[in-house]
């Protein structure tokens, strides 16, 4: 037994086993540069996705600077952020009735939807409640009392209030085509209000306005693109707040009407 040889120990077939070791520190390694190296590469498109989405318009560009180019400026970095010159927006084409009509035609008939809301008003007794007048001869306004169109407090549009925005949109729908702009403005009395749904007067003459927006679009065909929703709150009164009936008349939603002939 002593004189045996001890059997040999298996030889290692392939690299020896520090290689592996060796060899995947290498590709951390690598990966790791590369990920380095990504960081520091701006990637133009991503860059302007996020300076857009922070300002809210395009308003950057990010260009590659040529280091031949003798124009080109000093800098370390290689791309450079300008600011493009804005692009300068289309003029909306007219319509077919628009072409075929001169601007006394088009006055006319933008006459002939104030006198139609009129005819309206006075032949329903609804002057207490609405009232029509020019505000210049390229504009319309339609005042809509609160009282009648809106429980207290609240922005839910009454039903008979309803039946009467119906009526009145269905006349301006056949003159759309007359006009640039319908403002749908939201106004209240000065008196704070208290209740669950609103913090004060802006949100509620918010809430209305927009609300009556909304109602358009569900019963007429006028264009969204005509619409704008505003809301003023207490600030812009037509009556003195120191009286419950100046008051009522503060509490209102204007329908502000412009031809396509104002300036």
């Amino acid at each position: 037994m002593r004189g045996r040889k001890k059997p040999e120990e298996p030889q290692e077939e392939g690299s020896p086993a520090w290689m592996n070791t060796y060899g995947d520190m290498v590709t951390l390694l690598l990966t790791f540069f590369v990920l380095l190296f990504s960081f520091s590469t701006i990637d133009a498109v991503k860059w302007e996705e996020i300076v857009n989405s922070l300002t809210g318009a395009h308003v950057v560009a990010i260009t590659e600077l040529d280091p031949n180019m003798p124009d080109s400026p000093d800098q370390s970095d290689k791309f450079v952020i300008t600011t493009p010159a804005p692009a300068a927006s289309p003029s909306p084409s007219p319509s077919a009735e628009q072409s075929d009509m001169n601007v006394s035609e088009l006055k006319d008939r933008f006459d002939e939807l104030y006198e139609r809301i009129k005819n309206y008003i006075e032949s329903n007794d609804l002057g207490y409640i609405l009232n029509v007048e020019y505000v210049d001869e390229n504009t319309i306004l339609v005042r809509m009392s609160d009282s009648a169109f809106f429980d207290s407090g609240s922005a839910r549009l009454d039903e008979d209030a309803k039946v009467v925005l119906d009526q009145v949109c269905g006349m301006i729908e056949e003159y759309t085509y007359l006009l640039q702009v319908i403002r749908i403005e939201g106004h209240t009395d000065n008196v704070p209000i208290r209740n669950a749904l609103y913090s004060d007067n802006w949100e509620l003459s918010m809430d209305r306005s927009d609300t009556v927006r909304k109602f358009i679009l569900g019963v007429s065909e006028i264009n969204p693109g005509l619409l704008v929703a505003s809301y003023y709150g207490e600030y812009h009164p037509v009556a003195s707040n120191d009286t419950e009936e100046g008051r009522a008349q503060n509490r209102r939603v204007d329908f502000v009407i412009e031809s396509v002939l104002k300036n």
